[in-house]
Parts: C-alpha cells; sequence; structure tokens
C-alpha cells in the first residue's frame, strides 16, 4: 500500500466521527428551536386566558344560562375561547339561541352578542315528543316540563313543516285575531285543517292555491253577515265553498 493510501485511510475515521457530531449537533439544535417555540407558545396561550366577558341582547334568564356555560370551559385560553369554535359550541349546546357573534378583546375579554330563536308554533313528531318550532320551520327543542306557551300545535309530517309554517307566519301577518285563536294546525289527505276556538275551523286546499283561499276566508269572515259568528268554513273545492255554524249545524 502505498504512503497516500494510508495517509488517507488513517484520516477516513476522523470524518466519520466529524459527521456524526455535526448532524447530532443539528439535531439538538433543531429540538432546542422546537421546545423554545412550543414553550413560547404555551406561555403566550396562558397569558391570554379568558377573564371576563359581556353578554347582549338576552332576557336574564338565557344570559345566566350563557354565564354558566362559560364558566364549564374554563379555563378560556387562546385555543378555546377562538370566536368561531365557541360560537359554535354556544349553538349547539343552547338551541333557544338564533345567532351568537363574539369578538375578542385583548388581552382577556370577550364580547358576545346574541339574538334568540322566537317559537311560532308546537309540533308534535312521530315519537309524541312535543317540540318548539321557529319562524324557519325548524323544530329546534322539546318543550320543557311545566313550560306554558300559548302557541298553536302543528299536526302535520316532519316533511310538511316548512310548507306549515309559511301559511301559518301568513296568517298571522294578515290576520293576527285569527292567529292568536287558532289551537291546531292539521295536515289532511284532502288539504289544511284550521282549528280555532269555540267550535271555529276553516279547510284549505294543500296546494298553491292555498295562500289565496286563506286571504279570501279572512276578507269573508270580515263582512258584517259573518264577522259575529263561530263558522266552519271548507274552501277546498274550486266551484263551492261551504259554511256551516260551528255548534249548531246545518247549512249556509
Amino acid at each position: 500500500m502505498s504512503q497516500a493510501n494510508r495517509r488517507r485511510n488513517a484520516t477516513r475515521p476522523h470524518v466519520q466521527v466529524r459527521s456524526i457530531l455535526q448532524g447530532t449537533l443539528r439535531g439538538l439544535a433543531v429540538l432546542s428551536l422546537i421546545g423554545l417555540f412550543a414553550a413560547a407558545g404555551w406561555w403566550f396561550n396562558q397569558a391570554l386566558v379568558v377573564k371576563s366577558w359581556q353578554i347582549r341582547g338576552l332576557p336574564e334568564s338565557m344570559e345566566n344560562a350563557m354565564d354558566e356555560q362559560l364558566k364549564g370551559l374554563q379555563p378560556l385560553d387562546l385555543v378555546h375561547a377562538w370566536p368561531s369554535r365557541l360560537r359554535t359550541h354556544l349553538l349547539s349546546s343552547m338551541p333557544d339561541l338564533a345567532e351568537v357573534n363574539i369578538a375578542r378583546r385583548l388581552p382577556d375579554k370577550l364580547e358576545i352578542g346574541a339574538t334568540m330563536r322566537m317559537p311560532v308554533a308546537l309540533w308534535r313528531n312521530a315519537q309524541g315528543t312535543v317540540l318548539l318550532v321557529d319562524g324557519q320551520g325548524s323544530a329546534y327543542r322539546p318543550l320543557k316540563a311545566g313550560e306554558m306557551l300559548d302557541l298553536p300545535l302543528l299536526r302535520v309530517e316532519a316533511a310538511e313543516l316548512d310548507a306549515g309554517v309559511s301559511l301559518l307566519l301568513k296568517l298571522k301577518q294578515m290576520d293576527k285575531a285569527s292567529y292568536a285563536r287558532l289551537s291546531e294546525w292539521i295536515s289532511e289527505d284532502d288539504g289544511w285543517k284550521l282549528n280555532f276556538d269555540r267550535g271555529r275551523c276553516w279547510l284549505l286546499p294543500r296546494d298553491a292555491n292555498a295562500m289565496q283561499r286563506m286571504q279570501q276566508v279572512i276578507a269573508l269572515m270580515q263582512d258584517r253577515r259573518w264577522k259575529n259568528g263561530d263558522w266552519r268554513v271548507d274552501v277546498r273545492a274550486t266551484t263551492r265553498w261551504f259554511i256551516r255554524k260551528s255548534k249548531l249545524g246545518g247549512m249556509v
């Protein structure tokens, strides 16, 4: 073996050791940076923990309920108090809320504005549970034990909720007095049946003519001939309407 080859072989282990040391040092440097960033992130997250909040737009009972929800989520650090994440949680855990808007005020405060759903009817589902229904036709929560709401009961299939609520709201808009007297809105094979107090009843077609017929019945009931009576009105047919006394019977 030549002298040059012997020198190259002698230096090769030193090169390998130096390469290993350099790789180890680079790995330690990367780990140190990761640890540093993790520690800084943890400190930053803890430094921005929410300590107070202000709630607007809710009645006192709902404000107290939301306050308890927020207390139960403590600690509300930067991650858990992220507005979109917190909004999703509040809407899912408090079904009476229609909307929630959350603004973060650094370093440690939340400003929360919320609106309530307004129930317009009750609905009994296939399982027999009575639920509250809002103006969008969403059945959003069961009626609570002891909860007394003077609202009409929808006896319709789930697929008919939107159509039923849409007509119900039109009735409320056109004739608030009739809406206040309405006790049941029923889906039958041949139309809608509206039961009011004192035995009064309207029978409407369940098609595109329902809105127009309802307007016509409202106008008819304002006529002095019919205004003070208790009538059962059937306007499902296109050629002939039927008006009967609600208690005495007999056709007019």
